[in-house]
């Protein structure tokens, strides 16, 4: 779940989203666990937990909360693990650190679980939880702020997003994550603001490049490239690197999902609801992935499925105008 920040203060709200999402983004490195994303718990930021309730709605066995408290440079961080199925812990710490360890302290978190899950892990697995993205304190800071600012995205903070994971370069040049952020914000600018993505998209492919030039089994860099070249339409580069950042992370649901898309563009309508539904079981509460899939319904003529789709997307938020237009196009196809 989201970290509380029991600050109450906005300024502080950046740590306890990016540690939660930190710890998510490990986890999801291990092939055999399931992990929901920043995407789908974000929806639960502030609300009461419901254990139950929550394990229900996401398909998991167990729930992680946090609370993070800042007091000048000082950092309390606590953080348990509930069985979903028996309601117990399985495993609570507290942890009194500086703001400087907070890199270090995400990766105890970590290990924690693991341990407390009794995962065995590959040697593969193993190198992934213990891999450093940065030795750089400072860097890691700027790249959180990056990760909080891109995850509301708007016009606004995507460009928000872009100062901070820039800032985090400049405190680290091999700072591979950020490069990816980077990426990522230039991907998607064009979809929320009037920028020309000719103009963008290829500062995004070069940003993910720079990224796998650094770290070639990043999966998540090999997606932002791989998103990149969809929009510049390199049809060939684009699946290749599609399917290399998938098999680096499977458990990715933005790959599957934006894969997904390509695919259907290519009117290669099964293998395109293959991977949606593969995207969806990693992430079941993301507005985009259930709409691409009444997309993809549509486009093959399945008026009916679309519809049903596009409801799904409607109960999750009923304020989304993208849901009502596609099921008025879904109702006006039928």
């Amino acid at each position: 779940m989201p970290f509380e920040n029991r600050n109450s203060d906005a300024d502080t709200d950046y740590l306890s989203d990016g540690l939660a999402e930190s710890v998510i983004f490990r986890l999801t490195q291990i092939p055999d666990l399931r992990v929901s994303p920043t995407s789908s718990v974000m929806r639960y930021k502030g609300a009461s937990t419901d254990v139950a309730k929550i394990a229900s709605e996401l398909g998991v066995d167990a729930v992680m909360t946090g609370r993070l408290t800042k007091r000048g440079d000082n950092l309390n961080i606590t953080v348990e693990l509930v069985d979903a199925r028996t309601n117990k812990s399985l495993w609570g710490e507290q942890y009194e650190r500086k703001l400087s360890e907070l890199l270090t302290t995400q990766r105890e978190i970590v290990t924690e679980i693991v341990s407390k899950l009794q995962l065995k892990l590959s040697g593969e697995g193993e190198q992934k939880l213990a891999k450093n993205y940065t030795e750089s304190p400072e860097a890691y800071q700027l790249y959180l702020k990056g990760r909080y600012y891109w995850n509301k995205r708007t016009d606004e903070n995507v460009n928000k997003a872009i100062e901070q994971f820039k800032a985090a370069i400049d405190k680290d040049p091999n700072f591979a994550l950020a490069y990816t952020g980077v990426a990522d914000c230039y991907g998607v600018l064009p979809y929320y603001s009037t920028v020309i993505s000719s103009e963008f998209l290829p500062q995004a492919k070069a940003y993910a490049t720079r990224a796998i030039a650094i770290d070639s089994s990043l999966g998540e860099a090999h997606i932002s490239l791989a998103i990149a070249d969809l929009g510049l339409w390199n049809w060939a580069e684009a699946e290749k690197e599609f399917r290399w950042g998938l098999e680096l992370n499977p458990n990715y649901a933005i790959g599957h999902q934006w894969y997904g898309q390509y695919l259907e563009i290519h009117g290669r309508y099964d293998a395109a609801l293959t991977e949606n539904k593969r995207a969806r079981d990693f992430d079941p509460l993301s507005l985009t992935i259930n709409l691409d899939e009444a997309m993809m319904h549509l486009a093959r003529g399945d008026a009916d499925s679309a519809i049903e789709a596009c409801k799904r997307s409607i109960n999750l938020d009923p304020n989304w105008y993208a849901a009502h237009r596609w099921l008025a196009l879904s109702y006006l196809q039928k």
